[in-house]
């Protein structure tokens, strides 16, 4: 029952795709889809055309095809690239840092902050597991499912938490060193980052997260623009009408989630 009611109120595409919260994003979707009427128009054309045969009509349609495949398809490129950056971008602004900044400011000034912050890792990893950081990181990717490990990794991720607060607490120069320090350990480790700062997380923090997953769940809608539509006359013909026709009815986002261009029951559809 609750699959059922999940299912239900899946968003649509159009939902999803129109609520982007990106004014580039949006002009070049819009782009696509002009682009993808006109051609609509085209191919509903040549299926009505009488004079040309089956042939002629593989041919023309191929030729519609190509002239409109790269503007299309390089529009769904750019507004995925843009979409994946934004995710990307509101994640990184989603982690608290020192000083009411997050860790998408948290870039290594200079080579002695580089080293700074090598060392205090050193001494985080010494701490928290009681060797180098190489020695933890090894035994780590060794044995990932050993239960010693498992149980370490519970005591690592609360005393991470416990580093971090310290961060946070101390600020300046010392909090920044040592939040930065605490990213390399959890990228050393396979500990999740998020999962050691999120307590810390302001309103602001949040939002940027609730972004995070509006861009995220919109990446993995669009089409990718790098697939080649299929000639919906290639091949031997089963009739079939309707051949250029736009759908632009909601569909619920399930399997690829992607729109169908043109709704055929014998054709594949141009798009993915």
């Amino acid at each position: 029952m609750s699959e059922n009611v999940a299912e239900a109120v899946q968003p649509t595409y159009e939902q999803i795709v129109g609520g982007i919260r990106h004014k580039g994003v949006q002009e070049l979707l819009q782009g696509a889809e002009v682009d993808q009427r006109a051609l609509s128009r085209e191919l509903e054309a040549v299926e009505a055309n009488e004079d040309l045969n089956d042939e002629a009509k593989e041919r023309r349609t191929q030729e519609l095809v190509e002239r409109f495949e790269p503007k299309i398809n390089g529009r769904y490129r750019e507004a995925k690239a843009k979409v994946e950056t934004s995710a990307e971008s509101s994640y990184k602004f989603s982690l608290p840092f020192p000083d009411g900044k997050t860790y998408a400011q948290a870039q290594v000034k200079d080579t002695a902050e580089m080293l700074a912050v090598q060392g205090e890792a050193e001494a985080i990893a010494k701490k928290i597991a009681g060797t180098s950081l190489q020695e933890a990181t090894k035994a780590v990717s060794q044995n990932p499912r050993d239960k010693g490990i498992r149980e370490a990794s519970n005591h690592t991720m609360q005393s991470l938490r416990e580093e971090f607060d310290l961060a946070m607490a101390a600020g300046g120069v010392e909090g920044r060193v040592r939040a930065m320090a605490i990213e390399r350990v959890c990228s050393q480790m396979g500990v999740d980052l998020e999962e050691v700062v999120a307590h810390r997380r302001t309103a602001v923090h949040r939002r940027a997260r609730e972004d995070y997953e509006h861009f995220s769940r919109a990446a993995g809608v669009l089409p990718s623009g790098k697939t080649s539509p299929a000639n919906p006359f290639g091949g031997k013909r089963q009739g079939g009408k309707a051949v250029g026709t736009y759908s632009s009815e909601s569909k619920p986002v399930m399997g690829n989630g992607r729109p169908r261009l043109f709704q055929k029951k014998q054709r594949k559809p141009l798009w993915k």
